[in-house]
C-alpha cells in the first residue's frame, strides 16, 4: 500500500512539472500596440533592438537607416522606425518608406535598386 501511494505521488509530481514546463517554454508575444509604443523618440538603435530584437530587413545605411519589423500573429502588423545619425527620429505603423530614408541619409548617399539586407526569416 505505501508503494503504490508513493507511485502514484511521483506520478503526480512528474505530471506537474512537465505542465509548468510547457508553460514556461511559451512566453506571451506582446501586443503590436503595446510594443510600437515602447519606441521612442531619441533612442539609440542598439536600444530598440534590445527592446523589440532584431529587425525583420533594414534599409538604408550610416546611422540613416529605417528597421522594419514583422508584428502580430504571423507578422500581419508592419512596423517601421526610422534612425538619423542613429537615433530614432520617427517610427510608424507601416512598411519602411525608401523616400524618407533617401531624405534622411541626405543628397550624398546614393542608393541601389536593392537598399535592403534581410536580417531574419
Amino acid at each position: 500500500m505505501i508503494l503504490w501511494f508513493e507511485m502514484n505521488k511521483l506520478l503526480y509530481a512528474m505530471l506537474v512539472a512537465t505542465v509548468l514546463g510547457a508553460s514556461a517554454c511559451t512566453s506571451p508575444t506582446p501586443a503590436p500596440d503595446v510594443t510600437i509604443s515602447s519606441v521612442t523618440r531619441g533612442m539609440t538603435q542598439t536600444e530598440v533592438t534590445k527592446r523589440i530584437g532584431p529587425p525583420d530587413r533594414i534599409f538604408g545605411e550610416n546611422g540613416s537607416e529605417c528597421y522594419q519589423y514583422a508584428l502580430g500573429d504571423y507578422g500581419s502588423v508592419p512596423f517601421a522606425v526610422y534612425f538619423k545619425q542613429r537615433a530614432v527620429s520617427a517610427s510608424a505603423r507601416g512598411k519602411c518608406d525608401l523616400a524618407l530614408v533617401r531624405a534622411a541619409a541626405g543628397p550624398a548617399v546614393a542608393y541601389h535598386s536593392s537598399d535592403y539586407a534581410v536580417m531574419r526569416r
